[in-house]
C-alpha cells in the first residue's frame, strides 16, 4: 500500500496544495502547473511535496489515485 500513518484528510491541505494535487489529477506537469499558477517550478515541487507528506503518497500516479477517489472515481473535466 502506499500509504502510510494514519488515514489522511483531504481537510489537512492548504487551499494551494488541494489545487496542486487536481491539477495532476487533470494531467498536467509540473511546468504546466507554473505555467497555469504562475507560481516558479520550485514553488509547484515544494506544495506538492507537501502535499504528499500530508496525503500519505511519494508518487504523483498515487497522488492521482488518491484524487480520483476523492471525486468519487470521477476523471477531471
Amino acid at each position: 500500500m502506499h500509504q502510510q500513518g494514519p488515514t489522511p484528510d483531504q481537510d489537512s491541505l492548504t487551499p494551494r496544495e488541494a489545487e496542486m494535487i487536481d491539477l495532476i489529477a487533470e494531467g498536467l506537469s509540473n511546468k504546466q502547473i507554473a505555467e497555469t499558477t504562475a507560481l516558479s517550478p520550485n514553488s509547484i515541487k515544494s506544495f506538492i511535496r507537501s502535499a504528499y507528506r500530508k496525503i500519505g503518497v511519494e508518487k504523483r500516479e498515487h497522488a492521482i489515485e488518491w484524487a480520483l477517489e476523492r471525486r468519487g472515481g470521477r476523471a477531471a473535466g
